[in-house]
């Protein structure tokens, strides 16, 4: 049974689609990751199921009750840290702590909670808020995001600001979060950490779910590539093609081969042995969310122009 549930929203400004006929769920204890380009509809998104923004059709659910804008008796098992966390400059981290558990009818230990999102070393003590970094409001704001001990946590952009220590430590604390069955859904620009993180993969563009897939099916679509230099790029293309191989050239003047069905850069360096063509360099490129991702937005935008 899904614990979050879009089902055929839809929200417009004026004649501008944000979300046009949205559907994708959350699975108890899965990491989803929503991703696409700027003005794709994801924050959108994240507002409505989050209960701050009215959508003008269709149903969102979440642990099998309705969620409506400004009805917040459905969300008290959620957190979420949408864009900026709302943070007060005069308060301490454990004075934030304390106040957005002070209406939960269950709270983690605020304590235990501060030392492993890392907001109660000396660091933070007892400053305000104000003196804060980005990086240490994330932390407070992700802080937050789990203090009523929630089901789910929708994350939009966690990351920001964070230092690479300070990424992989809130990476860790996700990953065994989620191994306690609690359900993230998480929008980042980061997608190396997303491939890292993510069960699940929700792909928006333009206003519309464009793909819903496990990660490890989605990155399996896309197969490794053998990258070359050559030459004489255009008669390594022809020969590929003769071949039968799939290739194509990238804007780096560099030749893409598909490594599949016996290709590999051994082979490649046959045929361009074979046909007089001075290799440059070479390597097998593994698969990469990113460019896939590039792909298949490339392919959605082609459908529809």
């Amino acid at each position: 049974m899904s614990l979050l549930e879009l089902r055929h929203v839809s929200k417009h400004f004026g004649s501008y689609k944000a979300l046009d006929n949205v559907s994708f769920s959350v699975e108890p204890g899965r990491i989803v990751g929503l991703i696409g380009p700027n003005g794709a509809g994801k924050s959108t998104a994240m507002r409505a199921m989050t209960g701050l923004m009215r959508f003008d059709s269709g149903e969102v659910s979440f642990d099998d009750q309705p969620v409506k804008f400004s009805k917040t008796k459905a969300l008290a098992k959620m957190g979420n840290l949408i864009e900026y966390p709302a943070i007060y400059p005069n308060f301490t981290a454990e004075d934030h702590m304390k106040y957005y558990a002070m209406d939960a009818k269950e709270s983690e230990d605020i304590h235990e909670l501060m030392k492993l999102t890392g907001i109660d070393g000396p660091n933070f003590g007892k400053r305000k808020a104000k003196h804060f970094s980005l990086g240490m409001k994330q932390r407070l704001g992700i802080a937050i995001a789990l203090v009523r001990k929630p089901k789910l946590v929708v994350l939009d952009e966690p990351m920001n600001g964070l230092d690479p220590q300070s990424v992989r430590e809130i990476r860790a604390l996700i990953q065994k979060l989620s191994d306690q069955g609690i359900a993230f859904l998480i929008s980042s620009h980061l997608l190396d950490e997303l491939q890292r993180l993510a069960d699940d993969v929700v792909i928006i563009n333009k206003g519309k779910v464009i793909r819903k897939t496990s990660m490890a099916d989605f990155l399996s679509e896309d197969k490794a590539q053998v990258k070359v230099k050559t030459s004489d790029n255009q008669a390594m293309v022809a020969a590929a093609e003769e071949a039968g191989w799939s290739v194509k050239e990238n804007d780096q003047d560099e030749v893409l081969i598909t490594a599949d069905d016996g290709v590999n850069a051994q082979a490649v360096l046959a045929k361009a042995t074979a046909i007089n063509v001075d290799v440059l360099d070479i390597q097998t490129a593994t698969v990469n969310l990113e460019d896939h991702l590039m792909e298949v937005l490339s392919d959605s935008d082609r459908d529809r122009a």
